[in-house]
């Protein structure tokens, strides 16, 4: 079964988003650097502060891996091709941006945590766990499409979203 033509050009969109979404953790890093790095990187804050940024990507990680990819799966209809797959790239899109507002979480915690201990360290702690993360759980890639369409075609309708898909 072919896919509809409108799938490269979904996808490539969603991409776009993804990265310039992603992009804003490295640009903040950054922006920290000169906000609470008063001397060179400054030094290792409390071990509990790193222990709650690595909770939060623990957790983070277990909400998208257990929830993330669950969608009530499509219904046998006498709707197109089309409004299917239009149908699951709206349903991938929302999976995708609530996944990626989870993973981001990570790095927020990291960013009010480092003004409590007023330290760089936890910046950086933030977005060493946040952006892997984000990519592993919420990037549009084959791997995700192909989780996210598993469960919209576990009725047996095709979703249209898995189909002749390339990094």
């Amino acid at each position: 079964m072919s896919t509809p033509a409108a799938a490269p050009a979904a996808r490539q969109s969603l991409i776009m988003v993804c990265a310039t979404m992603a992009s804003a953790m490295p640009l903040i890093t950054l922006v920290l650097w000169f906000v609470l790095a008063t001397d060179g990187i400054g030094d290792f804050p409390a071990t509990w502060a790193p222990l709650v940024v690595l909770a939060a990507a623990v957790g983070a990680y277990s909400i998208c891996e257990l929830a993330g990819f669950r969608t009530p799966p499509l219904e046998y209809s006498n709707r197109t091709a089309a409004e299917i797959e239009a149908d699951s790239w709206r349903r991938f899109t929302t999976s995708t941006f609530t996944r990626f507002a989870v993973c981001e979480a990570v790095f927020l915690v990291s960013v009010a945590l480092a003004f409590v201990v007023e330290s760089f360290w936890v910046v950086l702690i933030g977005a060493v766990l946040a952006l892997p993360l984000f990519f592993l759980e919420a990037w549009p890639g084959v791997r995700n499409q192909r989780r996210f369409a598993a469960a919209l075609e576990s009725r047996g309708v095709p979703s249209y979203l898995g189909g002749r898909l390339q990094d």
